[in-house]
């Protein structure tokens, strides 16, 4: 069986996607949602934070992370992006199946 990994930014994308939807999150709650190992996390997280694209918030249950306007952008572009190649994938296989009939 073939195993589909996903590339880094699928991994930051999931993530943003996963903090934009809940608001502010902890760590533990983004690794289950984003189907990530703990390492994987930690280090996506920095990422996301040196780049502004999320920030770390302390609030009483603990530490939690919530997106920035940045990071909302961002999340933005790369839907748009990944739903035009989607599209465009979709035409090239409607396409080559109408030549195939020919």
């Amino acid at each position: 069986m073939k195993v589909i990994r996903r590339s880094k930014l699928e991994r930051l994308m999931d993530i943003l996607r996963v903090i934009k939807i809940t608001g502010l999150i902890k760590q533990t709650h983004i690794m289950y949602k984003a189907n990530l190992t703990w390492d994987e996390l930690k280090r996506d997280l920095q990422w996301l934070m040196d780049l502004g694209l999320i920030e770390k918030i302390f609030v009483s249950e603990g530490i939690c992370y919530k997106i920035t306007h940045l990071g909302s952008d961002a999340l933005a572009h790369f839907q748009k992006i990944e739903s035009m190649l989607k599209l465009d994938q979709e035409k090239k296989l409607y396409s080559e199946k109408s030549l195939a009939m020919v």
